[in-house]
């Protein structure tokens, strides 16, 4: 059930109804036998304005009537009409022809009733009630889009029409033409400085048609044509002197033209006052109540409390982050804590003099010559270090002239040298370990510091782009429930809810793009529990990307040691990546797999390509022994073109445009080889139908040399990623002689510009 005027405070509401009871007398005014206040009820229904209270006003128009029976027929429409009204909202439905029996049910009363009036005629009433309800349904939903600044449809313009017409009537009948021509007047004014020459002559003829059907007299008409014309010479003065011409263009009509019957000082003074009260209210108090109630996004919290809530959240996380900052210098330091070298060779001596000298019953003579030093044996034992272990060579002639027992000195040395090897594993594993702790630190800050920035974007404090995409969608017929601007035009994220039976229509996006000046795409999209769909949109990129891949295993082989990947990353950013394990078979796989598996997720994490590669061949380095990984990872920027490649010992690759092919080559070491990791880096900016081409060696070693593959590549098709790719596997294998010496792979990417 859609509604217009959502949670309203009370006095916004009290001042509804109160407006809501003058519109059901002047209905209820028109014939003394007619309710036609029935029609208008089920209509402003629709407006959502609290239902209670609409009902009391509804129910209070009867006493016009000034009948007990009519009084009741009233009571019992309100409840049968309140209760179904509450029913299909409760059920998230909307009122249909099945209107025209509840209206039967809820005027039986009316019919059953003796008013002196023949059946037949209770009947046409009926039917004019019936007609009228759709009428002021259509109406009513019009009048409150046209309050909100958005186009309407011509039917709705029309309902909308002639729901002002007949309740103008009514007011003539009710209060008298000295009480509505002063309030059309004044109305006029307000046309006259807010909407285009060619709206306001439309409004000049509406406000004079209630006249001219009471009065059978053109006239009335006349002389609004008259204001008109005023409107238009003053249109750019100030509001009080286009006031005055309108005032005094009125008092033209009615003392020298007599085009108003029976003017007087009454209507003199009272047109005065009104269009002297409409001339104070100023454009910037307009704009401020526009900005307010005209299209503004009715959110379950105000803009101010999600933009404070936003800010919070993004500088807690600046905090979250300093604190892993701070973790990654702990592990650092930890590191640096380790005993050196030097420090462990001087325990070393000093635990083998003690072990083997301290007892020796030849230890004074020893000391006396000279042979008890530390310095010797410290000598001694970085041979051995050196070596791996010493033997009796390893030891001086005078050393083993003199000591009485060299193989004792020789065991102990070596034992302990065993312990030192055994203490300098553990301790480069625990460095590694350290270090690794130490870069998931730093990838976490990097995480959050990236969503913190992203948390910080300010939402602008005029909400006309707000109304600009309500605008739109009420183009549509969609009902927005709220939405929420972010950031600048080039960069912005804009939140919106609506209703989820309308959500579906697909140019949704397409006119908010074209509201906002820039092309936008669905980031987000998830159903929420009251029945309305949330979506966030962003900037939609220039690109899309198409891709082809094809693989083939080593002959013989269980699995194939190449892995790769093609994701989205974000909606500006495009992951292409391609792992080669050393070999072939599972372990192969097992170790381009994590890799890869590992790169996509911090990639997702929003961290940089240096981080993570570092990561990466850290992990890699402390596993299984010449278990290596070749990478290729191509990211590309689907705003820009620009795409990043990073070669980790892979073979190379290619750009393939219709200006030629260009060569993406690498020369670092696969990853887990060195700790310290220098990838090979390259840049391009990639155009309209661009291909990206990374293949795997045992692809290039099948051509046997570059210039045989590029001659290859001359003839291949690239308008189809798949069909590339294939045709490169299937050339690889037919020049292996129909069997696969290695695991084959060839991956394709093409860039495809958006339509605009």
């Amino acid at each position: 059930m859609k509604t217009y005027l959502k949670n309203n405070s009370f006095v916004q509401n009290l001042l509804f109804s109160a407006a809501a009871l003058i519109l059901f007398c002047s209905l209820n005014s028109i014939d003394k036998a007619l309710p036609l206040s029935c029609s208008a009820y089920i209509g402003l229904l629709y407006s959502g304005i609290g239902i209670f209270p609409l009902s009391i006003s509804f129910v209070l128009s009867f006493l016009i009537f000034k009948s007990w029976t009519m009084l009741f027929v009233g009571i019992i429409f309100a409840v049968v009409y309140s209760l179904i009204f509450f029913v299909y909202k409760s059920k998230k439905r909307t009122l249909g022809v099945e209107t025209i029996i509840y209206t039967i049910v809820g005027l039986a009363p009316y019919l059953g009733a003796d008013f002196g009036i023949s059946i037949v005629k209770k009947l046409v009433y009926t039917a004019i009630i019936e007609v009228f309800s759709f009428i002021s349904i259509i109406g009513t939903v019009g009048f409150f889009s046209k309050i909100k600044g958005a186009a309407v449809k011509l039917s709705q313009n029309v309902s909308a029409a002639i729901i002002f017409t007949v309740c103008a009537l009514g007011t003539i009948k009710l209060f008298g033409v000295n009480a509505y021509k002063p309030i059309a007047v004044a109305a006029f004014l307000l046309t006259a400085r807010y909407y285009k020459n060619s709206q306001v002559a439309v409004y000049a003829g509406l406000f004079a048609l209630p006249l001219v059907i009471e009065n059978s007299s053109h006239q009335w008409l006349t002389g609004f044509l008259i204001l008109y014309v005023a409107s238009i010479l003053f249109r750019n003065a100030p509001s009080l002197i286009l006031s005055l011409s309108l005032f005094a263009a009125d008092l033209i009509n009615g003392l020298f033209l007599g085009l108003y019957p029976n003017y007087g000082y009454l209507q003199a003074i009272s047109t005065a006052i009104l269009l002297f009260a409409v001339g104070l209210i100023s454009t910037k108090s307009i704009k401020k109540w526009r900005e307010k109630y005209s299209l503004s996004p009715k959110d379950r919290l105000t803009k101010s409390i999600i933009t404070s809530q936003r800010n919070r959240t993004a500088s807690k996380l600046y905090e979250i982050a300093g604190v892993f900052y701070q973790m990654q210098d702990a592990f650092s330091n930890l590191k640096k804590c380790t005993n050196s070298t030097d420090g462990l060779i001087d325990k070393m001596a000093e635990d083998a003099l003690f072990n083997m000298c301290s007892t020796c019953n030849l230890k004074e003579r020893c000391k006396s010559m000279g042979l008890i030093d530390k310095a010797v044996i410290e000598k001694i034992i970085k041979i051995g270090i050196a070596k791996g272990k010493i033997s009796l060579i390893d030891l001086s002639r005078d050393f083993t002239e003199v000591c009485a027992y060299p193989n004792s000195i020789i065991y102990e040395v070596n034992r302990l040298i065993g312990q030192y090897y055994e203490y300098i594993n553990q301790a480069e594993t625990g460095d590694k370990s350290k270090e690794i702790l130490s870069l998931q630190s730093k990838g976490v800050a990097l995480a959050m510091k990236a969503l913190a920035f992203d948390l910080s974007k300010s939402a602008p404090e005029s909400n006309t782009l707000e109304r600009k995409i309500a605008k739109a969608l009420y183009r549509l017929g969609i009902t927005l429930e709220s939405v929420m601007a972010f950031g600048t035009v080039e960069d912005i994220t804009i939140a919106l809810t609506v209703a989820d039976e309308e959500f579906e229509q697909a140019d949704f996006v397409d006119a908010i793009s074209y509201a906002v000046g820039k092309t936008l795409t669905v980031a987000e999209k998830e159903a929420l529990l009251d029945g309305t769909i949330f979506f966030t949109l962003r900037p939609a990129p220039t690109f899309d990307a198409v891709f082809g891949v094809s693989k083939i295993t080593k002959t013989g082989s269980t699995a194939c040691g190449d892995c790769h990947s093609l994701i989205k990353i974000d909606e500006n950013n495009f992951l292409i990546a391609l792992a080669d394990g050393m070999g072939s078979g599972e372990t192969a796989e097992t170790t381009s797999s994590s890799a890869l598996d590992l790169i996509e997720a911090l990639y997702k994490a929003g961290l940089n390509s240096e981080f993570i590669l570092d990561m990466v061949n850290k992990l890699l380095s402390i596993t299984i022994d010449d278990n290596f990984s070749a990478i290729d990872v191509a990211l590309c920027n689907l705003n820009e073109g620009v795409t990043s490649f990073i070669k980790i010992g892979s073979p190379y690759g290619f750009i393939l445009s219709k200006d030629g092919i260009r060569f993406v080559e690498g020369s670092s070491l696969p990853l887990g080889i060195l700790d310290d990791l220098r990838p090979t880096t390259a840049s391009a900016t990639l155009n309209d139908g661009d291909v990206i081409l990374l293949v795997s060696d045992g692809v290039t070693d099948a051509f046997g040399s570059s210039g045989d593959f590029v001659e290859f590549l001359k003839t291949a098709p690239l308008n189809n990623p798949q069909n590339l790719s294939d045709e490169i596997v299937k050339r690889a294998l037919n020049l292996c002689g129909g069997v696969a010496l290695d695991d084959m792979t060839a991956l394709c990417v093409r860039l495809v510009e958006k339509a605009a």
